[in-house]
């Protein structure tokens, strides 16, 4: 009886408040984040991409000139799209608004993205000053480990706390991160796949990346909801 009292009071507020869309605010028939439209407009990476890190270059060349001329710790990159318009809007309102149900929208189009022979799902930590109950890509990690069955788990540690990156120019990105993290435990050569929000000189993810190398583990794959390019407004 109390399950369907309690069902009965579900539908009375999906009558009361319809869900609607997140981008649009226009109602949708179910509970999801966005609806249709908005969904297939969000823009995403089309065409050739740099090999290495996954940023958009032009057709016949594999690399940027950054990873031409610069190893990465990682042994590719890639985003769903670039850090700009509804994208930046749907991880603007996973990190700030509360919005976790988002979550599940990035982690169904990184799912497409996710490569075979993974063992293990890391995800970028927190900085330890300031922790929030809900962490970016945490959330993001679990919510594709759900969908593609691949064990995800807190292997990486932010061992000292680090201003905020964005204000920061390239190189003082690169230093402020500078052996700013480390594994919690050793591998045994797993293949890693390594979560983040966002993908902007790739130093964050190199340290990251470095720290589980280190470790013992084995190739690292970087998935990102999005990334900046020099177009973008950031």
């Amino acid at each position: 009886m109390a399950e369907l009292l309690a069902a009965a009071g579900r539908g009375t507020v999906a009558l009361l408040y319809p869900p609607r869309c997140f981008l649009c605010d226009a109602p949708i028939p179910e509970p999801n984040p966005l609806c249709g439209p908005c969904l297939e407009g969000l823009e995403r990476f089309r065409g050739g991409l740099c090999s290495v890190c996954g940023i958009p270059v032009p057709p016949g060349i594999d690399l940027c000139r950054d990873c031409a001329v610069e190893p990465r710790p990682f042994t590719y990159a890639r985003a769903i799209g670039p850090h700009r318009g509804t994208l930046r809007a749907l991880i603007l309102g996973l990190k700030y608004e509360g919005e976790y149900a988002l979550a599940r929208v990035l982690a169904d189009l990184l799912t497409d993205m996710f490569p075979a022979g993974t063992e293990l799902i890391a995800f970028v930590p927190p900085d330890p000053a300031r922790r929030k109950r809900r962490h970016a890509a945490e959330l993001l990690a679990r919510e594709l480990s759900r969908r593609v069955g691949v064990p995800v788990g807190p292997v990486l540690v932010k061992t000292r706390s680090t201003p905020p990156q964005v204000s920061l120019a390239r190189e003082e990105r690169r230093e402020n991160v500078r052996g700013a993290f480390a594994a919690r435990t050793r591998g045994r050569g797993e293949r890693v796949v390594l979560v983040d929000d966002v993908y902007t000189t790739g130093s964050t993810v190199s340290d990251c990346a470095t720290a589980l190398v280190g470790a013992g583990f084995g190739e690292v794959i970087v998935l990102t909801a999005a990334r900046t390019t020099p177009d973008d407004e950031d």
